[in-house]
């Protein structure tokens, strides 16, 4: 008899073992982020508990890493769009983003992993070395962003509150150092205006969203709308889904540069939606000249893209210089080309702009 109710106790805790687990909303998050509940590692796969994965078709750039990103909702409750730029996500929402390079030779490949195909989709770890995993969750008092750094060997991630610069190298013996974090640089992106710094995700725009489509599943914003992840009747005009300047300015720099970002004093609105080309940067003056100008004399100088300071500031490592200012310390050789192409295929002359 005693054999039989331990079998049955065995069960049962075999079954709620099956069951997400529940971090209390108010309790500070762990230090191991496997006892968060949101992600499991299983075998050689990462997958959401209790969640779902997603994708963007355009996506900040972090010195070639991928993301397996997650959203992880509170039961019965969904995300709405409201007009708002980002998808407004109820309280208890957490959203994960793991960072990850495939593995290469003595050191990691500078390109892309393929992206996930599908909502349900694990993220499979043969040959990829996990970095960390970034945490937004949405309390009552606001949204908290925390990073967790993995181990050596992609099996255990620990919480850090001071962040972490690593030494990493590329597949062809290049050394570059790898930002994480700390939760003060993750309100420099994630802070909202210069008026407000509370805490928000940037990245789940509807826009972007439907512009990845899968092959088995169609529209990605579609199937949010579908399995009642959010709640939006309306139809979403989605962004290009090939390589796009405007897309990749919007994602990579509106959260700072637009009519109430920490860098509105720039007087630059590089969002998606941005009409006017002064605003753009277009013939446009730094509001400060200095290191960061290359001694130039605007922005955008139509046509001329070696006349732009931001080409010239894309181009940099230097941190005085460089932008985006944060999470990079590589240039994006591909952006770096789609904004030249840009350039060079806008009209228009600065000549005349009473600058020169």
């Amino acid at each position: 008899m005693r054999c039989v109710f331990g079998l049955l106790v065995a069960a049962m805790l075999a079954a709620c073992s099956e069951t997400p687990a529940s971090w209390p909303l108010q309790a500070p998050l762990p230090e191991r982020l496997k006892d968060l509940g949101v992600l499991e590692r299983d075998g050689d796969t990462l997958r959401p508990r209790a969640g779902f994965a997603y994708d963007l078709a355009h996506a900040l750039f972090s010195d070639y890493s991928s993301k397996y990103r997650t959203v992880h909702l509170p039961e019965g409750q969904a995300a709405s769009a409201n007009g708002a730029a980002v998808l407004q996500f109820p309280v208890g929402t957490i959203i994960t983003k793991t960072f990850y390079y495939p593995v290469a030779g003595n050191g990691v490949a500078l390109h892309l992993a393929p992206g996930i195909a599908g909502p349900d989709e694990p993220l499979a770890l043969a040959g990829m070395r996990l970095v960390e995993t970034r945490i937004l969750r949405h309390q009552a008092e606001g949204w908290e962003a925390v990073a967790y750094l993995w181990d050596a060997d992609g099996r255990e991630a620990r919480r850090t509150n001071v962040g972490a610069l690593l030494d990493m190298t590329a597949e062809d013996g290049q050394t570059f150092d790898y930002l994480v974090p700390d939760r003060n640089q993750c309100a420099a992106c994630h802070g909202g205006g210069r008026e407000q710094r509370a805490l928000a995700p940037i990245g789940p725009k509807p826009e972007n969203l439907a512009a990845l489509v899968w092959a088995e599943h169609g529209n990605q914003y579609a199937v949010w709308r579908q399995r009642s992840w959010v709640q939006e009747d309306t139809e979403v005009a989605a962004w290009p889904r090939e390589p796009d300047a405007r897309a990749y300015l919007d994602v990579n720099c509106a959260h700072c540069h637009r009519g109430s970002g920490t860098a509105a004093s720039a007087g630059l609105d590089l969002r998606y939606d941005a009409q006017r080309a002064f605003e753009l940067g277009v013939c446009k003056p730094p509001v400060a000249a200095g290191r960061g100008a290359g001694g130039l004399a605007v922005g955008i100088w139509p046509g001329r893209p070696e006349a732009s300071i931001m080409m010239h500031r894309m181009a940099h490592t230097d941190p005085a210089v460089m932008m985006p200012e944060l999470g990079r310390s590589l240039v994006h050789h591909e952006a770096l080309a789609l904004v030249e192409a840009w350039i060079t295929e806008l009209e228009g002359d600065c000549t005349h702009a009473g600058l020169l």
